[in-house]
């Protein structure tokens, strides 16, 4: 009954690993297609975002200067900083462009420079969904006179009540190439299918130890038992 209950864990981990590669391997083939496939210059609704994710958008508007976000606690390369997310406005929608990654100062108190002409522009972008935390706590109360905001992991619901406006349930993330950004190393995944690949073999692993021991265990008893037998059969000859 263990070995069945402990079998059952470790191949159901295994499984469900290979499934999170599968799922990493269809995100980073998506990215790389979206790199070659046509620059599109409508955006799309919220239901049409997974079928679009990471596909590429030229558009014209221009930023909104005044109301920005960061986005608290992204980690590169080791350190601690903020994703910049900017409003756009275009002549249909507003929408949150990620201007990309910005160190943060020793003093938490101090935000970051990062004012950028509101002037009239046509940017390339590329679809993403906003990020998400492995477990959501409650939205912090910001103080919505206070400008930029900082935002940790917001949902589009936090986003558009900031702004009081709509936006769509998407980020834009400007490439590399476009001006008034900051470091935009974009990837489909941070950890790739290879990690997920790692962790099954070793709970298959696991596995395929756990019926090996019962295996020698089971082996180990009968001989001792078989042993006992002969005892008892010799001493009452």
């Amino acid at each position: 009954m263990i070995l069945i209950l402990l079998l059952s864990v470790f191949v159901s981990a295994g499984v469900w690993q290979l499934g999170r590669a599968g799922e990493k391997y269809d995100l980073k083939a998506a990215f790389s297609a979206g790199s070659i496939t046509e620059v599109l210059k409508t955006l799309v609704n919220d239901d049409e975002a997974d079928d679009y994710r990471f596909r590429r958008f030229e558009l014209q508007g221009r930023y909104d200067t005044r109301h920005q976000i960061l986005l608290d606690s992204i980690v590169e390369g080791g350190r601690t900083g903020y994703q910049v997310l900017t409003p756009f406005h275009t002549a249909d929608q507003t929408v949150m462009v990620n201007r990309g990654w910005i160190a943060a100062g020793l003093d938490r108190n101090v935000l970051p420079a990062i004012e950028v002409p509101g002037d009239t522009r046509t940017i390339r972008v590329r679809l993403n969904r906003f990020p998400v935390p492995g477990m959501r706590l409650a939205a912090a109360a910001n103080d919505s006179d206070i400008w930029p905001q900082r935002m940790l992991f917001p949902a589009r619901d936090e986003i558009a009540a900031a702004l009081d406006k709509p936006v769509p349930d998407y980020q834009l993330l400007l490439e590399p190439d476009q001006a008034d950004g900051y470091l935009r190393d974009w990837r489909a995944v941070d950890v790739g299918p290879e990690r997920h690949y790692g962790y099954a073999f070793q709970w298959f692993a696991f596995a395929l130890m756990a019926f090996v021991i019962f295996c020698v265990l089971t082996f180990r008893w009968n001989q001792q038992h078989r042993k006992l037998l002969r005892t008892n059969r010799n001493a009452n000859d």
